[in-house]
């Protein structure tokens, strides 16, 4: 199973108004107005995740919003920045939400439709939207969507790109980690990685962490782009890493799970799985969660005491999909081929809900407080936690 997809974007743009099509906050007078003339099957089905779903999820509705995409072409990539919510269609055409209540604000074409958008940064203290492609930055101003500057990149971007002070660090097709200079509008350093990049690099307090193709992990100075340690792992690492309290975790196709000190590149554990691991690895509590093909979703112990070969806490052998966010003792797991959305217990592993949401693309949770989810028809839809 593929590791979901989520996040960042870049841009050349052109101004577009639009108008609001926002559903407000789901109280009693709303939901009798909602159901005048129609069943609650029919108001169930105007709700890219439903009252009856979110109930069952414990979550309640705070708003809806239809962005309408070109061309029928669907939701491409769903951010959650700061105060806003970034909506990029199949045919590149960017729309930003109000994070609060799902207005829109405006909605522009940004790229070509063939151009790649690998990341949306939001940089609301500069008021800058920027966009990079695998070629360009595009830098928006955040209150219009009008295009300010275009820089162009030394290095074709193959991955989104990570903020340090002034600098994108992103990965290159050629197999480099490269500092683009956003200030000055070119590259400042490149370090040569692997025969090519296809992880997005990780930005670990001051340091850069990067994984290439032939399976080769560094570790880099993020001010000044200087190695700090490498290592080689068996084979090439598919899925994003994860980190917590100086730790890196690496799901690797070469079919261990490891566990990595980020100041030293020690290896503190490290378990072998069955199949290759082609799932992203998630941290949370103490607590590391991987979908394992064959096996299912498998807890360990994040920082186990004695056991160089992990520690395994439980599997959940019917829960498929990843750890996408936690609320309390529940886990929010997302199969995104199979679109269910599975509640499981972090304690124990047991299932305690799942809910097929057929129309939701993208699903995305922010610090436990807040799920937002994209459809394949435009639809955008926030939801929080009852308790």
């Amino acid at each position: 199973m593929k590791a979901r997809t989520i996040l960042l974007v870049s841009v050349a743009g052109v101004i577009a108004a639009g108008g609001i099509s926002c559903t407000p906050s789901s109280g009693p007078s709303h939901r009798r107005s909602a159901t005048a003339g129609s069943s609650s099957v029919d108001l169930e089905r105007d709700y890219l995740i439903g009252y009856l779903s979110a109930r069952k999820l414990g979550l309640r509705i705070d708003f809806q919003t239809q962005t309408h995409p070109e061309d029928g072409s669907g939701i491409q990539q769903l951010s959650v920045q700061g105060d806003a919510i970034f909506v990029l269609d199949g045919v590149n055409f960017l729309t930003r939400l109000r994070r609060s209540n799902g207005q829109r604000l405006w909605r522009l074409p940004v790229a070509s439709r063939l151009d790649i958008i690998q990341g949306i940064n939001y940089q609301p203290l500069s008021e800058r939207v920027l966009l990079t492609s695998t070629s360009h930055i595009l830098v928006l101003d955040d209150d219009t969507g009008s295009m300010i500057d275009k820089q162009k990149l030394g290095q074709i971007a193959s991955t989104a790109p990570v903020v340090f002070g002034e600098f994108f660090i992103y990965g290159s097709r050629n197999g480099q980690i490269v500092w683009h200079s956003v200030e000055v509008g070119y590259q400042w350093r490149g370090y040569q990685i692997s025969p090519t990049i296809r992880v997005a690099p990780l930005l670990v307090g001051g340091v850069i962490v990067a994984t290439g193709s032939d399976g080769r992990v560094m570790v880099l100075d993020a001010g000044s782009a200087a190695g700090i340690w490498n290592k080689r792992l068996l084979n090439a690492v598919a899925a994003a890493p994860a980190t917590d309290s100086g730790l890196l975790y690496i799901a690797g196709l070469d079919q261990y799970l490891w566990a990595i000190d980020i100041g030293s590149g020690r290896t503190l554990w490290k378990y072998l799985a069955e199949v290759p691991l082609e799932n992203p690895p998630t941290v949370l509590d103490g607590q590391l969660y991987v979908q394992i093909d064959g096996t299912g979703l498998q807890c360990f112990a994040a920082r186990p005491l004695d056991a160089p070969d992990g520690e395994i806490l439980w599997t959940a052998s019917d829960v498929n999909g990843d750890v996408i966010g936690a609320h309390g003792h529940r886990l929010f797991v997302w199969d995104a081929d199979e679109r269910v959305l599975a509640l499981v217990d972090a304690a124990r592993g047991g299932v305690m809900t799942t809910v097929a949401l057929p129309d939701v693309r993208h699903l995305y949770m922010l610090d436990a407080d807040k799920l937002y989810a994209a459809g394949d028809d435009g639809r955008v839809i926030a939801l929080s936690p009852t308790d």
